[in-house]
Protein backbone atom coordinates (compact mmCIF):
# COMPACT_ATOMS: atom_id res chain seq x y z
CA UNK A 1 0.00 0.00 0.00
CA UNK A 2 2.67 2.62 0.87
CA UNK A 3 3.81 2.25 -3.06
CA UNK A 4 0.09 3.33 -4.32
CA UNK A 5 -0.35 6.86 -4.80
CA UNK A 6 -3.06 9.32 -5.46
CA UNK A 7 -2.86 12.02 -7.32
CA UNK A 8 -5.04 15.25 -9.93
CA UNK A 9 -7.71 12.02 -10.10
CA UNK A 10 -5.23 9.51 -11.22
CA UNK A 11 -3.86 6.44 -9.02
CA UNK A 12 -0.08 5.32 -9.11
CA UNK A 13 2.00 2.55 -8.23
CA UNK A 14 5.86 3.70 -7.88
CA UNK A 15 4.87 6.69 -10.31
CA UNK A 16 3.67 4.56 -12.79
CA UNK A 17 -0.24 5.48 -13.89
CA UNK A 18 -3.05 2.41 -13.16
CA UNK A 19 -5.99 2.12 -15.18
CA UNK A 20 -8.31 1.36 -12.61
CA UNK A 21 -11.51 -0.60 -12.60
CA UNK A 22 -14.51 -2.24 -10.09
CA UNK A 23 -16.14 -4.96 -9.50
CA UNK A 24 -18.91 -6.19 -7.64
CA UNK A 25 -20.71 -9.31 -6.39
CA UNK A 26 -24.47 -8.55 -4.84
CA UNK A 27 -25.44 -10.33 -2.62
CA UNK A 28 -28.79 -9.14 -1.25
CA UNK A 29 -29.66 -10.70 2.28
CA UNK A 30 -28.25 -10.37 5.64
CA UNK A 31 -28.56 -14.04 7.45
CA UNK A 32 -25.55 -15.67 8.91
CA UNK A 33 -25.31 -18.46 6.04
CA UNK A 34 -25.69 -15.96 2.96
CA UNK A 35 -23.04 -14.32 0.69
CA UNK A 36 -21.29 -11.21 1.55
CA UNK A 37 -21.15 -8.73 -0.87
CA UNK A 38 -17.96 -7.61 -2.75
CA UNK A 39 -16.54 -4.95 -4.01
CA UNK A 40 -13.46 -5.10 -5.15
CA UNK A 41 -11.08 -2.52 -6.79
CA UNK A 42 -8.39 -3.00 -9.05
CA UNK A 43 -5.06 -1.09 -11.07
CA UNK A 44 -3.51 -2.72 -13.61
CA UNK A 45 -0.26 -1.02 -14.77
CA UNK A 46 1.98 -0.67 -18.76
CA UNK A 47 3.54 -3.97 -17.19
CA UNK A 48 0.21 -6.24 -17.04
CA UNK A 49 0.83 -6.31 -13.39
CA UNK A 50 -2.76 -6.12 -11.33
CA UNK A 51 -2.94 -4.39 -8.04
CA UNK A 52 -5.94 -5.77 -5.93
CA UNK A 53 -6.41 -1.38 -4.37
CA UNK A 54 -9.50 -2.18 -2.16
CA UNK A 55 -11.48 -4.51 -1.19
CA UNK A 56 -14.92 -4.17 0.62
CA UNK A 57 -17.11 -7.03 2.07
CA UNK A 58 -20.46 -6.63 3.60
CA UNK A 59 -24.16 -7.79 4.34
CA UNK A 60 -26.82 -5.34 3.63
CA UNK A 61 -30.61 -5.60 2.14
CA UNK A 62 -30.26 -2.02 1.67
CA UNK A 63 -29.87 -0.70 -2.04
CA UNK A 64 -29.05 2.50 -0.70
CA UNK A 65 -25.99 0.42 0.81
CA UNK A 66 -24.80 -0.75 -2.89
CA UNK A 67 -25.01 2.20 -3.66
CA UNK A 68 -22.46 4.21 -1.17
CA UNK A 69 -19.92 1.56 -1.89
CA UNK A 70 -19.64 2.07 -5.14
CA UNK A 71 -19.67 5.81 -4.71
CA UNK A 72 -17.63 5.80 -1.83
CA UNK A 73 -14.92 3.39 -3.71
CA UNK A 74 -15.20 5.72 -7.16
CA UNK A 75 -14.82 8.89 -5.28
CA UNK A 76 -11.43 7.36 -3.20
CA UNK A 77 -10.03 5.71 -6.60
CA UNK A 78 -11.59 7.44 -9.62
CA UNK A 79 -12.53 4.35 -11.58
CA UNK A 80 -14.94 4.78 -14.64
CA UNK A 81 -16.32 1.57 -15.15
CA UNK A 82 -17.71 -0.88 -12.74
CA UNK A 83 -18.72 -4.69 -13.54
CA UNK A 84 -21.84 -6.27 -12.03
CA UNK A 85 -22.98 -9.57 -12.53
CA UNK A 86 -27.17 -9.50 -13.50
CA UNK A 87 -28.02 -13.21 -13.26
CA UNK A 88 -31.54 -13.78 -11.29
CA UNK A 89 -32.68 -10.91 -9.32
CA UNK A 90 -29.33 -8.34 -9.36
CA UNK A 91 -30.78 -7.25 -12.54
CA UNK A 92 -33.54 -5.60 -10.46
CA UNK A 93 -31.34 -4.28 -8.20
CA UNK A 94 -28.24 -3.11 -10.69
CA UNK A 95 -31.45 -1.12 -12.44
CA UNK A 96 -32.66 0.33 -9.44
CA UNK A 97 -29.29 0.87 -8.14
CA UNK A 98 -28.67 3.28 -11.30
CA UNK A 99 -32.25 4.71 -12.07
CA UNK A 100 -32.49 5.55 -7.68
CA UNK A 101 -29.00 6.82 -7.14
CA UNK A 102 -26.30 6.69 -9.54
CA UNK A 103 -27.99 9.14 -12.24
CA UNK A 104 -29.74 11.12 -9.87
CA UNK A 105 -26.57 11.96 -7.95
CA UNK A 106 -24.88 12.25 -11.38
CA UNK A 107 -22.33 9.45 -10.95
CA UNK A 108 -19.99 9.32 -14.12
CA UNK A 109 -19.51 5.16 -13.61
CA UNK A 110 -20.49 3.13 -15.94
CA UNK A 111 -22.12 -0.41 -15.21
CA UNK A 112 -20.88 -3.17 -17.34
CA UNK A 113 -23.58 -5.94 -16.93
CA UNK A 114 -22.56 -8.87 -17.03
CA UNK A 115 -24.64 -12.19 -17.42
CA UNK A 116 -23.16 -15.40 -17.46
CA UNK A 117 -25.26 -18.41 -19.59
CA UNK A 118 -24.55 -21.97 -18.98
CA UNK A 119 -21.95 -21.70 -22.23
CA UNK A 120 -19.44 -19.92 -20.00
CA UNK A 121 -19.33 -22.58 -17.52
CA UNK A 122 -19.63 -23.29 -13.89
CA UNK A 123 -18.98 -20.38 -11.49
CA UNK A 124 -15.37 -21.97 -10.30
CA UNK A 125 -14.45 -22.66 -13.48
CA UNK A 126 -14.92 -18.98 -15.04
CA UNK A 127 -13.25 -17.72 -11.92
CA UNK A 128 -10.27 -20.19 -12.04
CA UNK A 129 -9.62 -20.02 -16.07
CA UNK A 130 -9.28 -15.59 -15.33
CA UNK A 131 -7.38 -16.07 -12.48
CA UNK A 132 -5.21 -19.00 -11.98
CA UNK A 133 -2.53 -17.95 -15.35
CA UNK A 134 -2.57 -14.56 -13.12
CA UNK A 135 -1.41 -16.03 -10.01
CA UNK A 136 0.77 -18.59 -11.45
CA UNK A 137 2.97 -15.87 -13.81
CA UNK A 138 2.58 -13.51 -10.21
CA UNK A 139 0.64 -10.32 -11.97
CA UNK A 140 -1.50 -10.27 -9.00
CA UNK A 141 -0.46 -7.96 -6.32
CA UNK A 142 -2.16 -7.88 -3.21
CA UNK A 143 -1.89 -5.15 -0.45
CA UNK A 144 -0.98 -7.33 3.33
CA UNK A 145 -3.56 -7.95 6.09
CA UNK A 146 -7.38 -6.83 5.91
CA UNK A 147 -10.18 -8.15 3.44
CA UNK A 148 -7.04 -9.33 1.00
CA UNK A 149 -6.60 -12.00 4.02
CA UNK A 150 -10.16 -13.23 3.50
CA UNK A 151 -10.07 -13.27 -0.43
CA UNK A 152 -6.47 -15.47 -0.13
CA UNK A 153 -8.91 -17.94 2.31
CA UNK A 154 -10.85 -17.56 -0.53
CA UNK A 155 -8.03 -18.56 -2.98
CA UNK A 156 -6.42 -21.48 -1.28
CA UNK A 157 -9.02 -23.14 -0.41
CA UNK A 158 -10.69 -26.04 -2.79
CA UNK A 159 -14.31 -25.43 -1.53
CA UNK A 160 -14.07 -22.30 0.43
CA UNK A 161 -17.68 -21.20 2.41
CA UNK A 162 -18.01 -18.21 0.54
CA UNK A 163 -16.36 -17.02 -3.09
CA UNK A 164 -17.55 -13.46 -3.32
CA UNK A 165 -14.31 -11.85 -3.19
CA UNK A 166 -12.58 -13.67 -5.56
CA UNK A 167 -15.69 -13.78 -8.21
CA UNK A 168 -15.23 -9.77 -7.83
CA UNK A 169 -11.84 -10.12 -8.35
CA UNK A 170 -12.00 -12.31 -11.17
CA UNK A 171 -15.29 -10.09 -12.92
CA UNK A 172 -12.49 -6.91 -12.77
CA UNK A 173 -9.61 -8.76 -13.87
CA UNK A 174 -11.80 -9.21 -17.00
CA UNK A 175 -12.66 -5.99 -17.73
CA UNK A 176 -9.36 -4.49 -16.64
CA UNK A 177 -6.67 -2.96 -19.61
CA UNK A 178 -3.30 -2.17 -19.34
CA UNK A 179 -2.49 1.23 -20.38
CA UNK A 180 -1.56 1.94 -23.89
CA UNK A 181 1.66 3.82 -23.11
CA UNK A 182 4.04 4.67 -19.73
CA UNK A 183 3.00 7.40 -17.96
CA UNK A 184 5.52 9.27 -14.73
CA UNK A 185 3.63 11.29 -12.34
Amino acid sequence: KSLISLANGKVYHAGNELNVVAAMDFSYTKNRQSDFTALVVIGVDYHGFIYVLDIKHFKTDKLEDFYLAIKEAHIKWGFQKIRVEVSAGQGIVVREIKEQYARPEGLPVIFDEFSPTRHDGKKEDRISAVLEPRYRSRTIKHYQGGNCQTLEEELVLAHPAHDDIKDALANAVQISSVPTKRFGK
